[in-house]
């Protein structure tokens, strides 16, 4: 709650507002959906904070008591094949949804009603309409140009513009466009960020000092990582046309099959040749992810007990008061003084933390990790 409270929400909101009072009766869908989903039994108290920081961005913005989670990983099930969505409009007849209230009737000052509407619509238009799905946990973030760039991509090459209406077509007088525009490129395609930051806040337990906490940068790609993994389909893209991995697996199944291996496997690829084209590194924004390394990790990756960097000592503290100096409010929207505030928080209440996440481990809808348990305990155990 701390690092949202300070996330950068003005321009999309400001757009979405002058879109919406241009178009006289035309209804503005906006041009993503948020959607956040939590444990139905979540406290009330802390389900208030997130609402009151989430109010700036009620108009594309969904909090739903909820915990089945589909689309981007090795489950199938997503927003096209009509789960993903299903059970959003489940959670509005079931009343699980938080965020924006809902009232009766269907004007602006409703907004929980008129968001029913705009999940109506996109569910209703899940097949005639290029679906792009991203992942994004509650404790990492994404460069604020991200998604930008992934509907950008999308828009070049999952359509057609000879069929479609609702992007212009080459001679419109668009600089980005290109006669490869008209064709359409693929029938699905991954998306992943190259490069992230990782943050190991400080702790009683794990240098204890008065900042914001250690930043590493990881440079050199080696696997898809979670935040901002995205699959992107084309219309006429069923859900089980795309083959689902592991997000470790996406790498070395999709980038790296030979195409012998490939026509043994009967895999057809997306579209694209080479067929390795189907999964895209995302190199700009420059970085595009920023991952917690707290005790709130489930996975408890390149973390191990009390906090401690699984790569030990070997961090910069310089390099990292820069980097929240200038680069990390700019590309994530968040400030050094928010994460302070967030670790000295967690810090607070480090132990109940710890335990709360081991009450969490191999629960529905979590991952299971005997190692993450065993992380956790150990550090219970050394802080009596």
């Amino acid at each position: 709650l701390e690092l949202y409270e300070n996330t950068k929400w003005k321009d999309e909101v400001t757009s979405m507002i002058h879109r919406a009072s241009n178009s006289s009766s035309v209804v503005v869908d906006p041009l993503f959906l948020w959607i956040i989903k939590v444990d139905p039994d979540i406290d009330k108290q802390i389900l208030k904070e997130l609402n009151d920081i989430l109010e700036p961005v009620r108009h594309f913005t969904l909090v739903v008591g909820s915990n089945n989670n589909f689309g981007v990983g090795i489950k199938n099930g997503g927003w096209r094949d009509g789960q993903a969505g299903q059970d959003i409009l489940d959670a509005f007849q079931e009343e699980r949804v938080f965020f924006p209230e809902l009232v009766a009737g269907y004007d602006d000052e409703n907004l929980g009603s008129n968001m029913h509407q705009v999940i109506r619509r996109a569910y209703e238009a899940r097949d005639d309409r290029v679906v792009l799905e991203t992942r994004l946990d509650a404790d990492d973030a994404i460069n604020v140009e991200y998604i930008a760039q992934l509907q950008r991509m999308a828009l070049k090459n999952l359509i057609d513009t000879n069929d479609s209406k609702f992007i212009r077509k080459p001679n419109d007088d668009d600089d980005d466009s290109t006669a490869e525009q008209a064709i359409q490129k693929a029938r699905w395609i991954y998306w992943c960020a190259e490069k992230h930051f990782e943050w190991n806040p400080s702790s009683p337990f794990y240098n204890p000092n008065n900042d914001a906490g250690l930043i590493t940068l990881f440079g050199q790609f080696n696997y898809c990582i979670t935040p901002g993994l995205t699959i992107g389909y084309a219309v006429g893209t069923e859900e089980n046309d795309v083959p689902h991995y592991e997000h470790t697996d996406i790498y070395p199944e999709i980038a790296l099959k030979s195409d012998r291996q490939r026509k043994k496997d009967g895999d057809i690829g997306c579209g694209f040749t080479p067929a390795s084209e189907c999964l895209w590194i995302v190199d700009n924004p420059k970085i595009s992810a920023f991952r917690s390394r707290s005790m709130t990790s489930a996975g408890m990756f390149n973390i191990e007990a009390a906090g401690v960097p699984s790569f030990g000592d070997k961090r910069n503290l310089a390099t990292s008061k820069k980097l929240w100096q200038g680069q990390i409010e700019k590309w994530f929207g968040i400030s050094s003084e928010k994460a302070k505030e967030a670790a000295d928080f967690m810090g607070d209440n480090y132990i109940n933390t710890v335990r709360d996440n081991i009450r969490g481990q191999c629960t529905h809808g979590h991952s299971c990790k005997i190692s993450s348990v065993e992380k956790l305990q150990r550090t219970i155990d050394l802080s009596e």
